[in-house]
């Protein structure tokens, strides 16, 4: 069954709001959940294993997509979507590890 031409035509607009609508909501998606960077002073972390404990940690926190520790400087660096955790939560997911995080002191 065929429809007529005027029918026609209001279904494929229908189709196109419909495809142009989903385009917008995944772009406006994309736009919120953004990928941040922290850099945590870990005063006590000072051995490879420290590292190990504080990695894991971090890995099995939602949102963390990737970790690098510099045990020399004591740094940990963790790559993270900033919609699915924060830097505060961060600091936690280290924190119930035994080690204490330095925070920054902002200045104006």
């Amino acid at each position: 069954m065929s429809l007529n031409p005027e029918m026609e035509g209001k279904q494929k607009m229908r189709i196109n709001l419909a495809v142009a609508a989903a385009a917008l909501v995944l772009m406006n998606g994309e736009a919120i959940a953004k990928e941040a960077t922290a850099n945590i002073t870990v005063p006590k972390m000072d051995c490879d294993s420290c590292a190990v404990v504080i990695k894991r940690a971090l890995t099995k926190t939602a949102g963390v997509k990737s970790t690098a520790i510099d045990t020399d400087k004591r740094l940990v660096k963790v790559v993270y979507e900033d919609s699915a955790v924060s830097e505060a939560q961060l600091h936690q997911a280290i924190e119930k590890t035994g080690f204490e995080v330095r925070v920054p002191v902002k200045t104006k």
